[in-house]
């Protein structure tokens, strides 16, 4: 995807660049016979995890909103008549309760709600998956949502593949971005992160790319439930250099065909609560797995750094369109459960994909498919990432 640095999938950092997200042709995975439908495969996951719906009043949907400012709002509908309230919870930036009206269109399997210059989200009903972007107050986001919570936070526990970005508050300075995997603990206490690498069952980090001298970085994250009006999440905390507790942000359980979808929002104090400044961002995340090959087949939408990309994806290639580009149409090739060394070889990774142009290894992007209705997609440029919704 036109990269313009030399990739390194490692300690903190994941050198990657995305001036457009990618994707291509080709049947979605519900379409072959001998699998279960996205529809059957999600309920089958929700029901495991035991998740419910936010609302139970069946005339209002409720949805808990991962913001990319790093914050998390609640959002609720009326269905027949399109008022809703937008809460905002522990906002970083002061933001208020709003209420309004907006048009909300069913469709197939999609629900769209819209209000000029306010609201523009796409529901996919067979998972959940809420995307598009709101503007609350003077603040505007890109945003992904779920209807659904869980009561208790072991039926979360395993393996996730993980995608993060972070950086300053103020200004929005020192970007960083992040991949890995992390460990939910058994008893849904904590959750183990290892960046630039994997993870075991008993939260030892491995070292996946022996092309370079660094070695995985290792974090611990306090899990707690919410039990405070917008209780449909779980309080993330950190405990710093300084034995105190602070914050490090929300967990928002979303649902999907390739098992629970974890949405953060990551808020607090920078090293861990002990430094002045206030960090914000979102981390994104999925049940590790191996990668059928024909989980981003289909058409998407992806925000890049330079407007929406469309990207139609088949079985080993992308067809990417965004008319902010020259040329405005391109391909590139996809490769499922990999990543890439900083060496530009590739390494198996399960659970990722990389994009890159034919022939460039410098030249690929990660990857990190959620579900059917949605993925994440690195953006160097910016040190961020992008979400692509399924169309």
């Amino acid at each position: 995807m036109k990269k313009k640095t030399p990739v390194a999938f490692a300690l903190s950092v994941v050198a990657l660049v995305l001036a457009a997200c990618g994707g291509g042709g080709g049947a979605d995975a519900d379409d072959q016979a001998t699998a279960p439908t996205v529809s059957d495969a999600a309920a089958t996951n929700l029901a495991t995890m035991g998740g419910t719906l936010i609302s139970n009043d069946p005339a209002t949907e409720s949805f808990d909103v991962l913001a990319s400012i790093g914050d998390t709002w609640r959002l609720t509908v009326t269905k027949d008549t399109g008022a809703y309230t937008l809460t905002p919870n522990n906002s970083q930036y002061g933001l208020t309760a709003e209420s309004g009206t907006l048009t909300r269109t069913v469709s197939g399997d999609f629900v769209t709600y819209a209000l000029a210059n306010k609201v523009d989200l796409k529901q996919d009903t067979r998972t959940g998956a809420l995307t598009g972007s709101m503007t609350v107050g003077s603040q505007s986001a890109t945003v992904s949502g779920t209807p659904y919570q869980v009561a208790n936070s072991s039926k979360l526990a395993g393996i996730y593949s993980f995608m993060g970005t972070t950086r300053e508050k103020v200004g929005g300075s020192s970007p960083e971005f992040f991949a890995g995997q992390m460990l939910i603990s058994t008893d849904g206490a904590t959750a183990t992160l290892c960046i630039g690498g994997q993870v075991d069952t008993s939260g030892n980090c491995i070292d996946v790319d022996k092309t370079d001298t660094k070695t995985p970085e290792k974090g611990v994250i306090a899990i707690a439930k919410d039990t405070g009006a917008n209780g449909g999440f779980y309080k993330l905390s950190v405990t710093g250099s300084d034995n105190l507790i602070h914050d490090f942000g929300n967990l928002l359980v979303g649902n999907g065909d390739l098992g629970p979808v974890l949405l953060i929002d990551r808020f607090g104090n920078g090293d861990n609560g002990t430094s002045s400044t206030v960090r914000v961002g979102n981390f994104y995340a999925v049940k590790s797995q191996t990668l059928k090959g024909s989980e981003f087949n289909g058409t998407w939408k992806c925000g890049t750094s330079n407007g929406t990309a469309t990207v139609i994806a088949g079985t080993g290639q992308a067809t990417i369109t965004n008319p902010n580009e020259n040329p405005s149409t391109w391909s590139e090739d996809l490769s499922y459960n990999t990543v890439n060394a900083s060496d530009n070889s590739k390494l198996t990774f399960a659970g990722y994909m990389t994009i890159q142009m034919s022939g460039k290894p410098s030249s690929s992007a990660l990857i990190l498919p959620l579900s059917a209705s949605m993925a994440v997609v690195e953006n160097q440029s910016t040190r961020g990432i992008g979400i692509c919704a399924k169309q």
